[in-house]
């Protein structure tokens, strides 16, 4: 019993350990923008990140049936989707607001659910959508009462991370996961490459703090955290995870404000204290629940 309490704490800790890498990456993004335009930020990050999962599971990718392949293209651009508009959100907004306008996907998911199969989720989830909401209004809000585009702009993110999240729950179950990120990093460097054609000029000089945030975002950030988050979750279970990745929020409001100067005032405190609590409890609830029943 000792030894599977260990296995678990260290589960646990891998688990935090990608949620703290999430919330560092949300500032080394806002720190190297200055430096590079959003969209082709996120192009070279994926495409840096596609050659990094193919070198490591590039035979188990192909090994997928063609189907397989073109839905996890399809899901990865649904994916970037988010990340293309977050990169533009952090133009105008905190590290600290993505972060915890982004961790509410938790809340909405299952919000969503109970929309499709008309399944009551149970009154945990409609507090915790209720805390949330405030929560959202106060980060988004300023004191003229006008919404913010950044955070704005982060609540339509957190929606493609809702909708990537069903598309998976819908169309890829028992895939191997290493070999559907290749996938979808695919298809997160073609759309990323496409609206950076577009809408932005090719970069003529690209400085070293974007380049490192670039190399950081695509590898250690996308890669090294797909694979430490599938490893430690067979050891901890999928509530201890989903609680502990909501902490990513924390981890960029706390580094925004000690690296970036950004500001943390009482209404923000306050605002991103509710959204975590609506996060925490749409998860406790059923894991308290759950052990009671055992």
């Amino acid at each position: 019993m000792e030894k599977k309490r260990l296995y678990m704490l260290l589960g646990d800790l891998g688990i935090l350990t990608v949620a703290f890498i999430w919330g560092a990456t949300n500032v080394v993004i806002r720190d190297a923008l200055s430096g590079i335009t959003p969209f082709w930020f996120c192009a070279l990050r994926f495409l840096f990140a596609y050659v990094t999962v193919m070198l490591l599971f590039g035979k188990r990718a192909f090994a997928l049936p063609r189907k397989t392949r073109a839905q996890g293209t399809m899901i990865g651009m649904v994916f970037i989707c988010a990340y293309l508009v977050g990169a533009v959100a952090l133009l105008y907004t905190t590290a600290g607001n993505q972060s915890f306008i982004i961790s509410m996907s938790v809340v909405f998911v299952p919000l969503a659910v109970w929309i499709m199969t008309k399944k009551f989720p149970g009154w945990h989830i409609v507090c915790s959508v209720l805390l949330c909401t405030a929560g959202m209004a106060g980060l988004m809000l300023d004191s003229s009462f006008s919404i913010n585009t950044g955070d704005a702009l982060c609540f339509a993110s957190m929606l493609f991370v809702t909708a990537y999240i069903l598309l998976v729950q819908k169309f890829v179950q028992n895939v191997d996961p290493y070999a559907l990120a290749c996938w979808q990093a695919l298809g997160g460097m073609l759309l990323s490459l496409v609206c950076a054609l577009i809408f932005e000029p090719f970069p003529a000089n690209i400085g070293k703090a974007a380049w490192i945030a670039i190399l950081y975002a695509a590898t250690l950030g996308f890669a090294f955290t797909l694979v430490l988050q599938n490893v430690a979750q067979k050891y901890t279970t999928a509530t201890h995870a989903a609680i502990l990745l909501s902490t990513s929020g924390l981890f960029g409001s706390g580094l925004g404000i000690i690296f970036l100067g950004e500001p943390m005032t009482l209404r923000i405190f306050i605002a991103s204290a509710l959204i975590l609590a609506g996060v925490v409890i749409a998860e406790a609830v059923p894991a308290a629940r759950a052990q009671g029943k055992a």
